[in-house]
């Protein structure tokens, strides 16, 4: 969990400044990554993987950038997958995820934990909070969920920006990921 918090902190490093532009596009498009699908907006930026910092603990499957930028941040989504060692549940992985990594921060405050259900009716907890990695980075909100598929787990993780009070276009985004054999 601190490979996953440094590595986190990092891609936060990395995409705070990248772009520019100040619009919305609420219009979404199906990717397809290495064993499953998600829609994200037609306006955010698949990140190259060249560009991404290597991470110790599993591989980042997916990296968006979005155009909406607020104090300088651009909203971000990032997807993490590695093999599991033992038989678990979506749920229960992202309970675990979330109870071994809030104590990794500087400041952490739990806005919200609920349960959220998968096209394929899977269920995961996601968890919204908001986290400051070290003194030299702001605090940001963050929605993580842990979804299952076979043998893989995925980490989904998407930051915004504090002030974002209405997180519902995210969950829909976070909700349509979906397992393909």
């Amino acid at each position: 969990m601190k490979k996953l918090a440094l590595f986190l902190f990092v891609w936060l490093a990395l995409t705070s400044c990248w772009s520019t532009s100040t619009t919305t596009d609420e219009s979404t498009k199906a990717y397809s990554g290495s064993g499953f699908t998600i829609n994200i907006p037609t306006a955010w930026t698949v990140v190259d993987k060249n560009e991404l910092p290597a991470i110790k603990s599993g591989q980042v499957e997916l990296a968006v950038s979005s155009s909406d930028i607020s104090s300088g941040f651009a909203n971000n989504l990032v997807i993490i997958w590695q093999e599991l060692s033992e038989k678990t549940t979506s749920k229960r992985y992202s309970l675990i995820n979330y109870s071994l990594s809030n104590w990794e921060y500087i400041e952490f405050l739990k806005l919200n934990e609920k349960t959220i259900t998968f096209s394929d009716k899977d269920t995961s907890n996601l968890y919204t909070f908001e986290a400051k990695y070290n003194t030299a980075t702001p605090k940001r909100k963050f929605l993580q969920t842990a979804k299952i598929c076979d043998n893989k787990v995925y980490l989904l993780t998407i930051w915004i920006a504090l002030g974002t009070t209405d997180t519902t276009r995210y969950e829909n985004l976070i909700t349509s990921f979906n397992c393909i054999k």
